[in-house]
């Protein structure tokens, strides 16, 4: 009886070893970026990880915050998500979907800077109407920075190249998703609500101020 040998396993590359760190460095986008391009989105890549690392670990705790403070039973909380997800929808229908082509930096911008008020406002509110207002700038900015960030990653490499730029963004994306809500919950339960909301609304600077200091980005997606 014949013996057969299964087939080799496929070495991978070295930079798909550490998959995390090669998405940091969008190092497996394969063929040359030129240095502009490449520089431009690892720092809208860093935007974007930043950006949800703090927002889905505040979108976590509100849970608890609204059990806590509100006595939100199950249904009401349930009510609450519903409010956000109508104001989400309505916003990138009616607002989001009409930024033109060269302005969704600017309108991530504006967007990230009003979730330090959403923020404040949630995390030090005890009435439902700050509450209220809290959420629905918190809506404003959840419906547009992720589209607008999408739609700006999505003008760079080659056509061969856009799976993989775009691969590697919902790569960041998905780590950010899985850190997020364990580094907020673990401030949450250690120093409590006030303190958690007003230290992640005061980091979300950060992302701000790496988008006011990106370079003009015309030039890079048309040598692109």
């Amino acid at each position: 009886m014949a013996r057969t040998r299964p087939p080799e396993t496929v070495r991978g590359s070295p930079c798909e070893g550490g998959a995390p760190l090669a998405a940091v460095r969008w190092a497996l986008t394969r063929g040359p970026l030129c240095p502009p391009g490449l520089d431009h989105l690892r720092r809208l890549g860093l935007v974007y990880f930043l950006y949800l690392f703090l927002f889905s670990g505040l979108e976590y705790t509100l849970s608890f915050l609204a059990h806590q403070r509100f006595q939100f039973s199950s249904l009401q909380q349930g009510k609450m998500f519903f409010f956000i997800g109508l104001t989400m929808a309505t916003i990138q229908g009616a607002y989001a979907r009409r930024i033109g082509p060269g302005r969704e930096v600017a309108a991530v911008k504006r967007a990230i800077l009003l979730l330090v008020p959403a923020f404040l406002l949630i995390g030090w509110g005890h009435t439902l109407p700050v509450l209220g207002l809290g959420l629905l700038l918190y809506s404003f900015a959840a419906a547009v920075v992720v589209p607008c960030l999408s739609s700006v990653v999505a003008g760079y490499g080659s056509p061969g190249q856009k799976g993989t730029v775009m691969g590697t963004l919902r790569s960041l994306g998905a780590l950010a998703r899985a850190v997020g809500p364990m580094a907020a919950a673990s401030v949450y339960w250690l120093v409590g609500a006030p303190a958690c909301f007003t230290v992640c609304s005061v980091l979300f600077l950060l992302p701000f101020l790496l988008l006011r200091t990106l370079p003009p980005l015309g030039g890079t997606l048309k040598a692109e």
